[in-house]
């Protein structure tokens, strides 16, 4: 069908503003790349152009006296451990909440995703006299905890939006054909619910690998603290090495891209599942 000339202009117009829109956001990841290559005095003589010399140092400094990689062990430690509590119990209580019959489902629905409106600040104080008391402070458990805890009811929103659009015929079939609940679960509807459950993983991800408040109160060893905490040990009293903590700077963020890029497909698929049919 053709198209008018006022609609070939609108379409003109759409894709204008989205190259606009992409190029404002790559750009600054683009600048981090070339600035991480550079002097600190080239990066404020030439702040904007191509290196003069490409040069690996900025790199070099940033693992070897940074100590980026033991910071980087530290939030995969984290990050994952968070990642993983958080998808098992999400993936069986929205199970639980969606697909079984019981009085309190919606009660308990409820009272999960009340956790969505508390934010972390309120919750440092206390934790830091219930870890103290314990001796978690200075663990990794101490992060660890509060992240599953903050991203509980955001994984419950999402999987549980989509588990309700799964048809209750297919869990009938299968009980006829003689599989448990346990099989129910695994084989039919965690298969099913995969991009809601990869996009459960992926947010957790970020939000637990880009924290700073939480391994900054509870953590006080440095070999045990995470990649934005060890960001800081780049600044000094008196000056800062800009570009040595930009080449860090780029080596945090590596993970996140790489993980977004590889599931971007799941993850929209999740979202969208979670927010239309929930």
């Amino acid at each position: 069908m053709k198209r008018s000339a006022s609609e070939n202009i609108w379409l003109v117009i759409k894709y204008v503003l989205l190259i606009g829109f992409t190029i404002l956001c790559i750009y600054p990841l683009i600048w981090l790349l070339l600035a991480s290559f550079k002097t600190n005095a080239e990066l404020y003589t030439n702040t904007w152009g191509l290196p003069e010399q490409w040069s690996m140092t900025n790199y070099v400094n940033a693992v070897v006296k940074g100590g980026v990689f033991r910071y980087f062990g530290n939030s995969v430690i984290i990050a994952v451990s968070a990642v993983l509590v958080t998808v098992i119990l999400a993936t069986m209580a929205s199970y639980a909440i969606t697909r079984m019959h019981w009085k309190l489902a919606n009660l308990t629905h409820s009272i999960f995703l009340l956790g969505m409106m508390i934010p972390i600040y309120a919750l440092v104080i206390p934790l830091f006299s219930i870890f103290k008391g314990m001796g978690l402070l200075d663990t990794h458990l101490a992060v660890i905890i509060p992240q599953i805890a903050v991203g509980f009811p955001m994984a419950i929103f999402i999987i549980c939006g989509f588990m309700r659009s799964i048809p209750t015929e297919l869990e009938e079939a299968a009980i006829i054909d003689g599989c448990t609940v346990f099989q129910c679960f695994f084989k039919i509807i965690l298969p099913i619910a995969k991009s809601s459950v990869v996009t459960v993983a992926v947010v957790q991800f970020i939000n637990v690998w880009n924290d700073l408040l939480l391994p900054r109160i509870f953590l006080t060893d440095s070999s045990k603290m995470t990649l934005p905490v060890g960001l800081t040990n780049f600044q000094a009293m008196y000056s800062t090495d800009y570009v040595g903590m930009i080449a860090a700077v780029i080596i945090t963020i590596i993970p996140s891209i790489v993980v977004y890029i590889l599931l971007h497909k799941q993850i929209m698929e999740g979202m969208v599942a979670g927010a239309v049919k929930g």
